[in-house]
């Protein structure tokens, strides 16, 4: 399987990181690590996000080799996220796109908007969409598990 693993540095990503090496065969799996540097109007910092990226690729190469998995290519790309990861997903027939999503929701979900919800809409391509877990969830879930099952 071909998987298309886009990061961002950002702790969601690096949660996906894990996630996918729990729940994929590192035997039957290959992975294409992508790094999209948005580029800004009136910016000049595609340089310094060139040497960030090229870092953070390394970073979650390594990781991911050190689980013994396959990093078949870790790339940046730059533009606008939602269309090179659709594109790159496309370029290397990718099975499928897995993605973190940050969980944003409400003014901030309107005013950010949600990359991993673009892309399952516009990518041709298989997305999963991974939401770690917070340890306020981990502890609302633990409430709930704890509760009497209902007798009938």
């Amino acid at each position: 399987m071909r998987i298309l693993l886009p990061i961002d540095g950002s702790a969601c990503s690096n949660h996906t990181l894990e996630w996918v090496v729990q729940t994929f065969n590192p035997q039957s799996t290959e992975y294409h690590l992508l790094f999209v540097i948005p580029v800004l109007p009136d910016l000049n910092t595609v340089e310094f996000d060139i040497v960030e990226a090229t870092a953070l690729l390394r970073k979650a190469r390594n990781y991911l080799e050190r689980q013994h998995c396959t990093v078949a290519s870790s790339d940046y790309a730059l533009g606008d996220t939602v269309d090179q990861i659709c594109r790159y997903a496309d370029d290397i027939n990718a099975d499928q796109i897995v993605l973190g999503s940050h969980g944003r929701t409400g003014l901030t979900k309107l005013f950010m908007g949600s990359t991993s919800t673009q892309v399952l809409e516009r990518s041709r391509k298989p997305v999963t969409i991974h939401h770690p877990v917070s340890a306020s969830d981990k502890t609302r879930e633990a409430s709930h598990t704890q509760e009497e099952p209902l007798r009938t």
